[in-house]
């Protein structure tokens, strides 16, 4: 029987919720039906192949922002829950639903795709291109001294008040960052704790936020502690799950408070930028230890024009070139005409002084991945 490829109705979104989860390997699912509509809205970005009325993959996309470098930003399909079940590899099904959501997603006038892949080998074929990349990195607090502390007071805050005040705090980092992307409301929801998948224990950490002088919340941090005793000696460790500041003071604020914490011999944090200013706060840099540099957010160019028009660049010039597309959703000629102060970018017939792939282009197009660095690779 052939498999039938389409959008879920809202009735379905259980039982599209389960095939997400067992796509992951994850067998304990309980069903919430609010829950499972909230994590596939819109609804009609949620695609499915059906085999005998069974899901057997998986793929949802939502409508997002997503900065460029100047701070300009673009509409985006997100693309996430991405599965197939073993028994229906290779066999062509999400190249058909990728394709189609692709192309939903330049009719709908989305200049750029992105996702965070599970896996490096499989998007490329796609087009996509690894434009953001993150670390990891660990403090051993028995060697740390700050040069630079920050500025600040830190204090407590609850689940409510940290959704209050998180949003603002994080708008204000997002349009100075290339390759982050907008929160929903319900993001926000889950962040603070405030809705949760009905499979989860409340989270037990702690949050903290940052004012300056004026009473202004510039940053927070949520961390758990992870206790550990050696001998009668403290070895427990802080697991930072989000570290943000609006302002150098209160992003160094944040880590010297995490660093005079009592009982605490190290912090590890992840999904930190790759210019993570923590080693230049202290006296001896080698305290912080970077442990993990991965690719992070994936990007598909779909409307070229827009895309590279909408970012400034450090110098000014022009570039004829030609894109090479797989999938004929951006094949052709390209001049960019470039500065710090934006550019313009439009079709063209001229003779191209570059031809390279729409994933090499997605690669470069954040600013993460230099074209030099591509041509060296080859």
């Amino acid at each position: 029987m052939a498999l039938e490829i389409r959008t879920i109705t809202a009735d379905e979104v259980i039982a599209y919720r389960r095939a997400v989860r067992f796509g992951f390997a994850t067998r304990d699912t309980t069903d919430d039906a609010e829950w499972a509509a909230a994590t596939v809205d819109p609804v009609d970005r949620a695609h499915a192949a059906f085999e005998h009325g069974r899901i057997v993959a998986t793929l949802h996309s939502f409508p997002t922002e997503l900065t460029m470098p100047g701070g300009n930003a673009v509409s985006a399909g997100a693309l996430t829950a991405v599965t197939c079940q073993p028994t229906h590899r290779r066999q062509g099904v999400l190249t058909r639903m990728i394709g189609a959501d692709l192309l939903a997603s330049k009719e709908r006038g989305e200049p750029v795709d992105i996702l965070i892949a599970a896996e490096y080998p499989i998007y490329g074929r796609f087009g996509y291109g690894p434009a953001v990349h993150a670390t990891a990195w660990e403090l051993d607090l028995t060697a740390t001294r700050f040069v630079e502390p920050g500025t600040g007071s830190v204090e407590f805050v609850d689940d409510e008040t940290f959704r209050k005040e998180a949003p603002s705090i994080f708008e204000r980092v997002r349009t100075t960052r290339p390759g982050m992307i907008a929160r929903s409301d319900f993001d926000w929801d889950v962040k603070a704790d405030l809705r949760r998948r009905p499979e989860d224990k409340p989270w037990l950490g702690f949050r903290v936020l940052c004012r300056d002088s004026d009473g202004t919340a510039q940053g927070w941090v949520n961390y758990r502690i992870e206790e550990k005793w050696d001998g009668m000696r403290p070895q427990s460790k802080v697991a930072v799950d989000e570290l943000c500041g609006a302002t150098p003071a209160a992003e160094a604020r944040l880590w010297r408070y995490l660093a005079d914490l009592d009982l605490v011999a190290s912090v590890s944090a992840g999904d930190r930028p790759t210019d993570e200013i923590l080693p230049l706060l202290l006296h001896d840099a080698r305290a912080a230890r970077c442990v993990q540099l991965h690719d992070f957010v994936w990007t598909r160019p779909l409307d070229i024009t827009r895309l590279l028009g909408a970012r400034r660049y450090e110098v000014t010039g022009r570039l004829v070139f030609e894109v090479v597309d797989e999938q004929g959703l951006a094949n052709r000629g390209y001049v960019l005409d470039a500065s710090p102060d934006g550019a313009s970018c439009s079709a063209t017939d001229e003779s191209a002084d570059l031809t390279w792939s729409v994933r090499a282009l997605g690669a470069v197009a954040l600013g993460g991945r230099r074209v030099s660095q591509l041509h060296a690779a080859g």
